[in-house]
């Protein structure tokens, strides 16, 4: 079933208040990283297993920006689409993908059923 006009509305402000959202953190996130050198992070350090921690711990917050700006990409082709007139149409088999399942994903490019061949198919590769 398409998306109501209300049901339309609400998703696009779920996709500008998510938006706003991952930009407020990568901001933060990217002037926190400019900010602490791996010295400042571990302080002194004392021996090469604080030194992996402080690495590791550096790793995880560049993965936690790189998700952030993947999802914000994915946000932005949901703008698109919306723009298109796309938005809530499966990327694979064009049905409608579920109102309920754009809610809790806003940026969901395939059905249910499509995601789920999907996920399967990849991991087979």
């Amino acid at each position: 079933m398409p998306l109501t006009r209300e049901q339309a509305l609400e998703l696009c402000c779920v996709i500008e208040d998510r938006r706003a959202s991952l930009l407020d953190e990568l901001r933060k996130d990217l002037g926190q990283t400019r900010a602490d050198s791996l010295e400042e992070i571990t302080g002194a350090v004392a021996d090469s297993g604080d030194e992996s921690v402080a690495r590791m711990i550096a790793e995880l917050d560049q993965a936690e920006v790189s998700r952030d700006v993947s999802e914000l990409n994915r946000l932005d082709e949901a703008r698109r689409r919306f723009d298109e007139g796309s938005y809530g149409n499966c990327l694979d088999c064009g049905t409608d993908i579920d109102y309920r399942r754009l809610r809790v994903q806003p940026a969901a490019v395939r059905c249910i059923r499509c995601q789920e061949v999907f996920e399967k198919r990849r991991m087979v590769e």
